[in-house]
């Protein structure tokens, strides 16, 4: 369930994922939470050699944004983020779809990347998407892309 579909369902008053009302403080610690991870990713990036930046879009938007974007050389990298506390974050087709639809306004990079990044505690996992569908990663999870490895 994304953050937008629960704040929604806050204001309209109906129950959270385990059945129950979600408070305005709660909302906000899972705003924070995917805030922060997406403020640690870009300072990894850049630790890295990207040239990266956080897309702070805070309203519901039909804009195709992703959470951060970043380059490195003749490649550009989309990212979806989480930071679920849970076991596992899931990623809809429609964020998926927002990646490839940023990266398509790109036409001058050779090598164009969407990647679905999870901050479980104490640990990044980061899944390297090439086709449109729901997407489900878990904590246990090994990384299919590489920060170092990407020249």
């Amino acid at each position: 369930m994304s953050l937008r579909e629960l704040v929604a369902q806050a204001k309209q008053g109906r129950t959270g994922r385990h059945g129950r009302l979600l408070t305005l403080k709660e909302i906000r610690r899972i705003r924070k939470r995917g805030y922060e991870a997406e403020r640690e990713l870009v300072k990894t990036l850049r630790l890295h050699g990207f040239r990266a930046v956080r897309v702070p879009v805070s309203a519901p938007s039909n804009e195709p944004l992703p959470d951060v974007f970043a380059t490195k050389g003749d490649c550009l990298v989309a990212f979806e983020v989480k930071a679920p506390r849970a076991e596992r974050a899931y990623f809809r087709r429609e964020q998926v779809k927002k990646l490839f639809e940023f990266l398509d306004f790109f036409g001058t990079y050779r090598r164009k990347l969407a990647v679905l990044g999870v901050k479980f505690p104490y640990k990044w996992v980061f899944k390297l998407v090439d086709k449109l569908d729901d997407y489900v990663i878990h904590k246990r999870e090994e990384s299919s892309f590489k920060l170092d490895k990407l020249a």
